[in-house]
């Protein structure tokens, strides 16, 4: 399974979606949250190809997208195989 990693703010209601997506199919991820921190902001903005907002996922280092991407895979069913493949 690969890891899923998220970058995120305390206060962004689709960073609370996408950890709660997460938590009702109990994945596991690792948090990095980027508030106040602009050395870590700058690297979710580096490994993100320039994004600047949050959520940012990543699943080991294939980056899904933020809360609507996350929603949309789930939605098609499609979760299952990002995380396996």
């Amino acid at each position: 399974m690969k890891k899923i990693k998220i970058y995120s703010s305390i206060i962004c209601p689709y960073c609370i979606g996408a950890k709660k997506i997460f938590k009702k199919l109990n994945l596991r991820y690792e948090e990095i949250i980027v508030d106040g921190d602009p050395v870590l902001r700058n690297e979710m903005r580096v490994k993100s190809n320039g994004k600047n907002t949050v959520p940012q996922i990543f699943f080991d280092d294939t980056l899904i997208g933020g809360f609507d991407e996350l929603n949309s895979i789930l939605q098609k069913g499609e979760l299952k195989d990002f995380l396996e493949t």
